[in-house]
């Protein structure tokens, strides 16, 4: 696999919900390798306070041998347009990646502006990340694929995530779209599927995921992936405290459909605030909730998650 730049985002912009072509995560992607090398990479870099950036991005990468430059400033409205979405424990956030992009017909640049509301995720990194790799990204050919590559690195060292199809749907926003399981199936999990273990059977990509369906009678109700790499598990520091926040959180809130039930969101707010006083709590709730996951069904983790952490965390 070619040698390539390391990328990293904040956790919140990997699970945001937006839908980007091929073009415009291709933009992403460059935009990110050129705030890392300004803000991150450079000793006198500066990590805290924010004007808008400019980013200049060579036609090439976006193009990719196979985007014709008609399609790349089509691709580059659309993004300008189009806003991603967080809604973490610290704020709801809507906000376009870029203000603006400029070609000078005949030159090899596309001229960019980021907002500087997107920069602190691009930058101030401590609370938790996902790291990938520019070459594999910008390579990728589906727009799914490039999303499933970005899950699949963030969950690298657990090896193992989860969503239900509507937390799916909604996170790539594709209700409308694809609101029946079986059409998401087709056109979105198995062409990023069939992508990356393609990839990585070349030795083109550094992992793929495989994935099963827990069902209720004909019904899917929960999609369970697993990374696979070709690197030895990791067992040291292999995850950092707020990892595993961000982990307990989000299955919780998801088993206990915290978006829809405000007393649930509640009780998870309390949960996650007694772990970070107590730390020493974190792994065992954490391989708790593991253990949950490979040995009971779906429909006893949210009684089973609930009883345990009450009994065990909270008392």
């Amino acid at each position: 696999m070619e040698k390539s730049p390391v990328l990293a985002q904040a956790n919140a912009l990997t699970q945001g919900r937006y839908d980007f072509s091929v073009v415009e995560k291709r933009a992403v992607y460059m935009i990110i390798h050129a705030i890392r090398k300004q803000f991150i990479e450079r000793p006198d870099g500066q990590k805290d306070l924010f004007d808008n950036f400019v980013v200049r991005i060579k036609t090439s990468d976006l193009q990719k041998s196979d985007t014709p430059l008609r399609d790349i400033y089509h691709g580059m409205q659309k993004l300008r347009k189009k806003s991603i979405t967080i809604d973490d424990e610290e704020r709801f956030l809507d906000v376009g990646y870029i203000n603006y992009f400029e070609h000078k017909k005949g030159s090899e640049i596309v001229e960019v502006e980021v907002s500087k509301k997107i920069l602190p995720y691009l930058v101030e990194l401590s609370k938790g990340f996902t790291s990938y790799h520019l070459v594999i990204a910008i390579s990728l050919k589906n727009k799914y694929s490039q999303r499933f590559y970005e899950y699949c690195s963030q969950y690298r060292n657990t090896g193992y995530f989860t969503f239900t199809p509507n937390d799916l749907r909604a996170k790539l926003m594709i209700i409308d779209k694809y609101p029946r399981y079986a059409l998401m199936k087709s056109y979105v999990i198995e062409p990023a599927f069939k992508e990356l273990k393609a990839m990585f059977d070349a030795g083109q990509c550094d992992l793929y995921f495989t994935y099963k369906e827990d069902k209720t009678g004909r019904t899917v109700d929960r999609l369970h992936f697993n990374v696979k790499t070709n690197e030895p598990k990791k067992e040291a520091e292999a995850l950092k405290s707020d990892d595993y926040v961000y982990f307990i959180r989000t299955w919780l809130e998801s088993w206990l459909m915290a978006d829809k039930r405000p007393k649930n969101k509640k009780w998870v707010s309390t949960v996650i605030h007694e772990l970070q006083l107590h730390p020493e709590k974190l792994v065992k709730c954490y391989d708790k909730l593991i253990w949950l996951q490979k040995k009971k069904p779906v429909r006893d983790w949210a009684p089973y998650a609930r009883s345990v952490i009450e009994d065990e965390f909270l008392s």
